[in-house]
């Protein structure tokens, strides 16, 4: 049924329920999960911020890099064999979006909000707009306030 399970993820402590609930269900269906983390270029108002935006693109990149390895290293520890990191940049509800599409995910699963402040506390503006526009199921996780 569910054959690969997308799992984006930025790394926050709350994530770990959806990597649990990602984990169990393809253990249940012997699927592939693709753990996705996307690094959103800094939104600079300034016309010679290039050098300043790329070394922050580099420093997310690298965090990003580091969240996808210790998150498949888990999931692999669980009994997940087949899993695959991907690292993107742009806008996270957008990536999220396209990777679903050219990879023919058949689940999406994410937390409820993550760790981009107070204007993501309830459902989270990312994960309500990767709801609203998904052509797949989307199962949400609620996530610990902490």
């Amino acid at each position: 049924m569910f054959k690969k399970i997308l799992l984006p993820t930025d790394g926050s402590k709350g994530v770990e329920k959806a990597i649990n609930c990602a984990t169990t269900i393809a253990l249940e269906f012997s699927s592939k999960i693709c753990l996705l983390f996307v690094a959103e270029p800094p939104a600079l108002l300034f016309t010679y911020a290039s050098v300043a935006e790329q070394s922050v693109l580099e420093a997310l990149n690298k965090e990003g890099k580091h969240i996808l390895e210790k998150t498949a290293q888990t999931i692999r520890e669980a009994g997940v064999e087949s899993v695959e990191t991907v690292l993107k940049t742009g806008m996270p509800a957008k990536a999220i979006l396209d990777f679903a599409e050219a990879s023919k995910i058949d689940l999406i699963v994410m937390g409820t909000h993550g760790r981009r402040g107070l204007d993501r506390m309830l459902l989270g503006s990312v994960t309500e707009e990767v709801v609203r526009l998904s052509k797949v199921p989307v199962m949400t996780v609620r996530m610990n306030s902490t």
